[in-house]
């Protein structure tokens, strides 16, 4: 566990809340703490808002927030996917012909694929003894034999790592693949490819460019590579004190653990500052 840092002396600056799920947000039994939908009502109170950057994604993430959802700006797919308040305002394309590539390099390795739909995701058939775990990230799945021969809207490729050892293999999936795409590992047992220029931290910017709120009035809070770039972008990037090392290099503050409700606190930091700033 890393140090929790002190609150910025400046935190009131923050108008958007920004988290990641896995490892941040939730605990570790997948389930959103208590007290959500209260924090998102506070930050509005305050003149903030509060979003969500995944890489779940939209259809799982309706099922984790329900009808939350369409209340709130949702970054899905690690960036492939940026919805406003229920309305749909980017969305990455991955070829037919890439993925498919992709398909069968990975069965070649040995290793489990999953090609990522915008109303689906299609699993190697091999995959299947871990079906209970995947449908807690993909929940509508459909296992199939071949998956060269799947042909629909895809917006991400992902390789899932039973043994936990996907920050071993990113680097010989990079090389297998090549360079004209995003790679990122999502926690120790994904890595995920996506189109180059997908990442959170370009959805955040797109998020700016639509809300008019500037990078540097966001706070970010993130535990996994696939959330470094996310924290390099915003003012205010925490990793969680369960981040993996890796982390430390990304993020300038340190935010409780996602069991001892990290997000949340600082959320409750956050209101106060503001609430100071605005009636000084």
């Amino acid at each position: 566990m890393f140090e929790v840092s002190p609150q910025p002396a400046d935190l009131g600056r923050v108008r958007l809340a920004v988290t990641d799920l896995d490892g941040s947000l939730l605990l570790d039994d997948s389930t959103l703490p208590e007290g959500v939908e209260q924090r998102i009502a506070a930050l509005e109170g305050v003149g903030a808002e509060f979003a969500v950057a995944s890489g779940r994604p939209l259809y799982t993430l309706r099922d984790n927030f329900g009808a939350l959802l369409d209340e709130l700006m949702v970054v899905g797919d690690n960036g492939g996917l940026v919805v406003d308040h229920g309305k749909v305002i980017y969305k990455a394309d991955m070829p037919v012909e890439d993925y498919r590539r992709m398909a069968r390099i990975t069965s070649e390795m040995g290793d489990y694929g999953f090609i990522c739909g915008l109303d689906g995701c299609y699993v190697d058939a091999k995959a299947k003894p871990y079906e209970d775990f995947i449908r807690t990230f993909y929940t509508k799945c459909e296992f199939v034999d071949d998956l060269t021969q799947v042909d629909v809207p895809a917006n991400k490729f992902t390789v899932m790592f039973p043994n936990n050892d996907a920050l071993d293999w990113i680097g010989a999936y990079r090389d297998r693949i090549g360079g004209n795409f995003q790679y990122c590992c999502g926690g120790i047992m994904w890595v995920d490819i996506v189109p180059e220029g997908v990442s959170k931290g370009a959805a955040l910017r797109r998020v700016s460019d639509i809300t008019g709120i500037d990078t540097a009035d966001m706070a970010a809070f993130g535990d996994a590579p696939n959330d470094a770039d996310m924290l390099e972008t915003v003012g205010f990037g925490y990793m969680m004190a369960n981040a993996v090392p890796e982390m430390r290099a990304h993020a300038d503050y340190v935010a409780p653990s996602n069991e001892e409700r990290g997000v949340l606190a600082v959320i409750d930091q956050i209101v106060a500052a503001r609430r100071a700033m605005l009636h000084a």
